[in-house]
């Protein structure tokens, strides 16, 4: 049990980060003003625990972890891509 709300909320909080980091890039980019990272991250436990009760942990383990990974390596390609993009930008002035 205590295992299981473990992984519930290993996999949130590494969804909440690829997500930080694309809203983070977005700030930087002027398109966004606020970040609701708990909002986030409470949204993400909720999903994660409804998917976990629903088909249980083995289950939604093997799902949820390629989106954990796929929600980090977007953002952080997004991330990159938009701090090469101001770098790129500033060095043009």
């Amino acid at each position: 049990m205590l295992l299981t709300i473990a992984h519930v909320f290993a996999y949130a909080i590494i969804q909440t980060f690829g997500f930080t980091l694309f809203t983070l890039a977005l700030q930087r980019l002027g398109h966004l003003q606020r970040l609701y990272r708990l909002k986030a991250f409470l949204f993400l436990v909720m999903v994660n625990a409804a998917g976990t009760m629903t088909f249980g942990e083995a289950a939604w383990g093997r799902t949820s972890t390629p989106v954990a990974a796929g929600l980090f390596l977007i953002g952080m390609a997004f991330f990159l891509a938009a701090h090469f993009y101001l770098g790129w930008k500033k060095l043009r002035r």
